[in-house]
């Protein structure tokens, strides 16, 4: 058996300078961290996360320089230089989010055993621009979202009009609420469906993990899904 995989295991990527353009409208700067990395398995360009200590993270754009050499260019949009220079920072494809990372390696993550149980929602219709065509072949006419507030951001999902039937209620109704419109959960893993009955495990931000993925990752602290 293998051993787990850990942050020290993912690609590392050395800043070794930064430049910058000038700030927009929103006082946000485009920063450029030119540097290198140790290794290039598994990076590619485009969307991507720099990891920073004490749960911190830089979201950006990856673009190389030359491959082979393994340098490279990270593009960051934030309101202060970030401290990069002459620091080694691990690299996570953009498909992830940071706290995928936190949530399986520190053993302080806080998790609860829960038994998934569907709730009720809010709904609410959003035009559509008429160009979307649904699985069927017929214009999308516009979307519902479902709204269900479990965190200060909440939680949303969007459905195709024609996919909702007669759960829609005359268009007099800006809101409604759909009883147990809330029937499933994603694992944050491998993105797998959490349905009515099934035990996952959720964290304080409600973040579900099934029990498979929980067992061979979150508890072993393996990181070995990101490979």
């Amino acid at each position: 058996m293998e051993p787990p995989k850990t942050i020290d295991d993912l690609p590392k990527f050395l800043v070794l300078d930064v430049t910058h353009g000038e700030p927009n409208e929103t006082g946000y700067i485009d920063f450029r961290l030119h540097g290198i990395f140790d290794q290039t398995e598994g990076v590619r360009e485009g969307r991507c996360w720099l990891l920073l200590p004490e749960r911190d993270c830089l979201i950006g754009d990856l673009e190389f320089f030359d491959a082979a050499a393994r340098t490279a260019k990270f593009i960051a949009s934030e309101k202060e230089e970030p401290k990069a220079k002459d620091q080694t920072f691990p690299y996570l494809d953009g498909y992830w989010q940071a706290y995928h990372v936190w949530m399986v390696t520190e053993p302080q993550w806080k998790w609860k055993e829960v038994t998934f149980q569907p709730s009720a929602v809010i709904a609410e219709r959003a035009p559509a621009d008429g160009t979307t065509v649904g699985g069927d072949g017929r214009p999308i006419k516009g979307w519902i979202k479902f709204s269900k507030k479990v965190s200060p951001e909440g939680k949303e999902r969007i459905y195709p009009v024609n996919s909702q039937g007669d759960s829609i209620p005359p268009k007099t109704n800006p809101e409604w609420i759909v009883p147990r419109g809330w029937d499933h959960e994603h694992c944050e893993l491998c993105n797998g469906h959490i349905d009515a009955g099934d035990v996952g495990y959720t964290d304080l931000s409600e973040h579900w993990v099934c029990k498979v993925c929980f067992t061979k990752y979150v508890s072993t602290h393996d990181l070995s899904f990101l490979f």
